[in-house]
């Protein structure tokens, strides 16, 4: 009887002894075993940590983005969005407003193509701004938002080919409104697509923008000749100007990797944080660009001032709550401002308005900018932010006055600004305009059945620009609260400004709200910022709340979401 005796041994054994060709499985396992048992438990912790950092990241990027950093939310949850039940009615307002914006695209792709601006009414281009296709490079980011790919595949072919380092000869461009417009606007779209040839053209910009820094005190001139690369001398400078393109240059400073650009704009922030003011927190408007001091102006959050207080809290914001300096800037601003420059209507107490201060902060006038429209935004979010309720509720009384403006006219359109009187029947003058002494206060004559209505009166300059500030405000607070009031009023803004500013081509500027005429009070103007941020914000109003969520961007003051900091510390 014969026995047949089996000798254990696996297949990748069987393998080697016989001469086949090893595996990659057996090649391993034969390594594993060589390793003794300390290298094993090393090797073993680091694929636990990588197989857990490869976790975090698909449940920070896919899941929930917000929870990537601590700190409160700034947006309502998404359920709650959901439980106002105004899913089919906000899909259809969407589809309205990105015909609109379709609409003005196509009359300015049709007739103004690559210029600065389209004029709506006659269909003629200019380019104002230097030639550089402002309008075309400020709406991209909106065209991408809204879903028109073929138009913003149009707008890039086009705008990779720009030279911005040239502009219109004899032209000298606007250092600030170029930043915020072109440099913004390109580096978001690239943010937001991922197209390097926009993020190349950013630096161009940001670039050829960069002599503008190049004073003794490094409190930027306000204007640059890119032709010759050299800044335009100017002996001072508006707060806005030299205080609102810090953000621009931190984002570019992020996405190139060289931190030159954000060292050299957060130097005028910490020149201004140094320098001496007539109020804790407050600015006068005007800089000196040699000594960087303060030198004169009036104490405004409307023209010339206001960015200067929203970027104080959009740096802190951007920056992952990482600098402190941001976060003590603003709230010394916002407790002077509530404290010096907050007053309400005599006729109706829920009617808060934010007026301006002379450069000594001891005298108010009581006029109430559509530019200002923007503060009750900007406090709804640092409500959040820094845990500030009471400024939530400022926010509503103040965006309840700026829905006022519009909805008190007969077009439903908001002039440049409204004027109140105090008790004493003490204001501005009815011919108020452009350019007076707005501290001029007076008595003024009695207040008319419209005006005890209406909370306020208007001056000479009632005309409308298809200014955003009101709507991005209104977007913010609705975000904030999920208050479905805020979605009424922005759709009735909207409806107004369609039914009024609807020119054959695009829309126009409107030259006295309190007129019925129509057509006849076209301006044949549509400024670049109406693409950009007006029919953003609208747009935005009717998406999910996690659609470009405040809690994972920062909208620069032209309506240009940057992703939040992925490295505080640069």
């Amino acid at each position: 009887m014969s026995s047949k005796i089996t000798i254990g041994s696996d297949s990748s054994d069987d393998q080697l002894l016989l001469g086949a060709q090893p595996t990659w499985k057996s090649r391993l396992r034969a390594r594993w075993r060589l390793m003794d048992r300390c290298t094993r438990v090393l090797f073993v912790l680091l694929f636990v940590i990588i197989a857990a950092a490869i976790l975090t990241r698909v449940l920070v990027e896919v899941l929930d983005p917000a929870d990537y950093w601590p700190g409160p939310r700034i947006t309502i949850p998404t359920e709650r969005d959901k439980e106002n039940d105004t899913a089919h009615s906000d899909r259809e307002r969407r589809e309205v407003i990105k015909a609109a914006m379709k609409h003005a695209w196509d009359g300015y792709h049709q007739y103004a193509f690559g210029a600065d601006e389209l004029q709506p009414v006659t269909n003629k281009s200019n380019n104002k701004w230097g030639g550089w296709g402002v309008t075309l490079v400020d709406a991209l980011d909106t065209l991408y938002i809204m879903g028109l790919h073929k138009e913003f595949n149009q707008g890039v072919t086009h705008v990779t080919a720009v030279d911005f380092s040239k502009a219109t000869s004899g032209f000298k461009t606007p250092f600030f409104e170029m930043v915020i417009r072109s440099l913004a606007g390109l580096l978001t779209a690239y943010e937001i697509s991922l197209d390097r040839r926009l993020l190349a053209k950013a630096q161009e910009v940001g670039d050829a923008l960069m002599p503008a820094f190049d004073t003794s005190s490094g409190i930027p001139y306000p204007r640059v000749d890119v032709n010759t690369g050299k800044a335009v001398f100017a002996d001072r400078v508006c707060l806005a100007e030299a205080g609102t393109v810090q953000l621009e240059y931190w984002k570019l400073s992020e996405l190139t990797g060289n931190p030159k650009y954000h060292d050299t704009a957060q130097r005028v922030v910490d020149l201004l944080d140094k320098a001496e003011k007539p109020y804790p927190g407050l600015y006068p408007i005007w800089i000196d660009t040699k000594s960087a001091k303060l030198v004169s102006g009036k104490i405004t959050l409307g023209g010339q001032g206001d960015s200067w207080y929203e970027y104080m809290l959009k740096q802190y914001i951007f920056s992952r709550h990482s600098n402190d300096q941001y976060r003590r800037m603003y709230e010394e601003s916002m407790d002077a401002m509530k404290e010096k420059m907050v007053q309400r209507s005599i006729y109706d107490p829920n009617m808060y308005y934010v007026g301006d201060l002379d450069s000594s902060a001891k005298k108010f006038s009581p006029m109430y900018q559509h530019l200002t429209c923007f503060v009750p935004g900007m406090l709804a979010l640092g409500s959040k932010v820094l845990d500030r309720p009471d400024d939530l509720e400022l926010a509503k009384s103040l965006a309840y006055t700026c829905y006022r403006m519009y909805n008190a006219t007969a077009t439903g359109l908001s002039p440049e600004y409204v004027l109140f009187r105090d008790s004493h029947d003490k204001g501005l003058s009815q011919s108020f305009s452009d350019g007076m002494d707005e501290f001029a206060i007076t008595k003024v004559s009695g207040a008319s059945d419209k005006e005890k209505q209406d909370g306020f009166y208007l001056g000479s300059n009632k005309g409308y620009i298809l200014r955003p500030e009101t709507l991005e405000s209104i977007m913010i607070l609705y975000r904030v609260t999920g208050d479905p009031m805020y979605k009424e009023w922005g759709w009735e803004i909207f409806k107004s400004i369609d039914k009024w500013t609807r020119t054959a081509s695009a829309f126009s500027a409107y030259k006295d709200v309190t007129s019925t005429k129509g057509s006849s009070q076209w301006t044949d103007s549509m400024e670049s910022f109406f693409l950009a941020e007006t029919l953003k914000y609208l747009y935005l109003l009717f998406s999910p709340v996690d659609y470009y969520s405040l809690d994972e961007y920062v909208f620069n003051t032209e309506a240009h979401p940057f992703k939040l900091l992925q490295t505080p510390n640069l």
